[in-house]
Formats: C-alpha cells, structure tokens, sequence
C-alpha cells in the first residue's frame, strides 16, 4: 500500500486537475450560452434562403450560371469542420469518422480537402490527401470574412472544375447532450436536398428582376449562409461536448478524491496501529527485563 506522503501528492493533484476541469465547464458554458444565441440567429436566415430557393427551383432548366453546372462527379471537394482544442469528448472523433466513412463510400473518386479547425488538418496532414485550403482557428464570434474565405474558395474550385461536387461534414446541434454529424452536398445546388423540395411546387412564378438576376445574387449568399450556419452548428456542438466532458471528468475527479481520501486514512490508522505495537511491545520488553531483574 502507498504511504500517506504518496496518497496526499495524489489527492493535491487530483484536486488540481479538478479545478481546472470545473473551471473549463464553466468556461464551456458560457461560451455554449453565445453560442446557441448565435444559431438562433443563424438558422431563421438559411431558412428564409432556403425558401427562396425552393421558389426558384421551378426556373432552374433555364436558369444559366456557373454554380447550376452538373457534370460527371470525378474530383469532390470536401468541407470539414473540427475543432481547434481537444478535452471536448468524442466530438472530433465522430466528425471525423463521418468524414472517413464518406471518403470510404466515394473511394473511386479524388477527394479534396478544406479543413476547418486544426484537429482535422492534424489528422488528415499525415494522409495522402490533397488540403487545398485551411482555417485552423475559427474566431468566437465567426466573422463573416472567415465565411467567405471558405465560399471563395469553394467557388472558384467549382467554376474552374478543381471539384465537380462539394460536399460539407459539420456537427448538428440538437442540445447539449445531442449532436449528430452530418453530411450536406452544397454543391451542385440543382441536386441539393433544398432544390428538390422545391421542384415538387405546382406552377411558376412571375420575377421582378429576372429569375437569372436574383439566383445570381442569391446563390453565393445561400452558400455563405449555410457554410455559417455549420460553422455556427459545429461551434455550439463542441462546447456542449467540452461542457459534458468537463462536469464528466470534474465528477470521477471528485469519486478519486473520496476514493483515495479512504485510502489515506486507513493508511494512517495502520501506521498508528502500528506505531502503538512498537511502543506496547517495547514496553512489554522493558518490564519483562526489569521482572528478571
């Protein structure tokens, strides 16, 4: 058994590590707070896009701009979105995972990447790959100038044919203990989930501009609008996961302690007991010789 010198070293430093973890959930907490007021911000503006894709999608044959382009899929561009720090549970691990199984499931086409957050480039740097473009740390405010550096990107990638499709992996955000990766094809955008709703609309309407004035205005702004929207997803589903993990690990924390606070007293009261023998034995000792005497 360790000696009481031992147990205390390890009781000192698990309470140290316990209060860096409750500090991290609290932390985790107020920024998950932000976060969620940012998403509900966020997700009434892609829906309203949404809306006004739906609108225009009986207009799509006929509609000319380079984003509408559907050719043969054989270069995908894939969007992931990890995080910057770990000590957030599985989060990144299950992102990433998603990630794999869609590489895996598109493994006769080149799969190239833009990684968003430095978890996925510190994976995917050590494969063979190719990152066209990287943004390893995403502000806590999101700007929106780190959103158009992705859609840029994207963008020219798709016009210049460098990707016949892309495709974008963030984490949904349900609550704080649920969140789901996802996969999102972003473009085409005349065989995205949203446009295909939209074809089912009876009828067309009258546009004032024309239809091909507004869906080249709208186009790039539905794609910013979703590429924030994961952002913003992905950045409340991390702290949520920081918070979980963190009020995980301040708990086991507190079980060690208790565990190992056990552990000092029975050591010190064997040491005392032990301690009490010596001096009964040798007093014994002492008045057995002074009897022979």
């Amino acid at each position: 058994m360790p000696g009481t010198k031992d147990i205390k070293r390890r009781i000192r430093s698990v309470i140290s590590i316990q209060q860096i973890t409750r500090a991290m959930e609290m932390i985790a907490v107020s920024r998950l707070k932000r976060a969620e007021d940012r998403l509900r911000s966020a997700r009434p503006y892609a829906e309203k896009i949404q809306e006004l894709m739906e609108s225009l999608a009986p207009s799509l044959p006929r509609i000319d701009h380079p984003l509408l382009v559907k050719r043969e899929v054989k270069r995908i561009g894939l969007v992931l979105i990890t995080s910057d720090k770990g000590l957030c549970g599985g989060y990144n691990a299950n992102v990433i995972s998603q990630a794999g199984r869609f590489i895996d499931q598109h493994s006769d086409k080149e799969i190239r990447l833009i990684l968003i957050g430095r978890k996925g480039f510190d994976l995917f740097r050590r494969k063979t790959y190719p990152i066209d473009h990287t943004l390893l740390q995403i502000s806590k405010e999101i700007t929106l100038q780190e959103v158009k550096e992705i859609s840029g990107v994207i963008v020219k990638g798709f016009q210049e044919a460098r990707y016949d499709e892309v495709d974008l992996i963030y984490t949904r955000f349900q609550s704080a203990v649920a969140t789901r990766p996802t996969v999102m094809k972003l473009l085409p955008l005349e065989s995205s989930e949203v446009l295909k709703k939209g074809s089912e609309i009876k009828g067309e309407p009258i546009f004032e501009p024309t239809a091909e004035e507004i869906m080249a205005y709208l186009l790039p702004k539905y794609l910013e609008a979703q590429i924030y929207k994961g952002m913003v997803e992905s950045v409340a589903s991390e702290q949520g996961a920081r918070m979980v993990s963190m009020k995980s690990a301040s708990e086991n924390a507190e079980e060690m302690i208790s565990n190992l606070t056990l552990s000092f007293n029975k050591a010190r009261q064997a040491s005392i007991t032990k301690e009490l023998l010596e001096v009964t034995t040798g007093a014994e000792a002492l008045r057995f010789a002074q009897g022979k005497k």
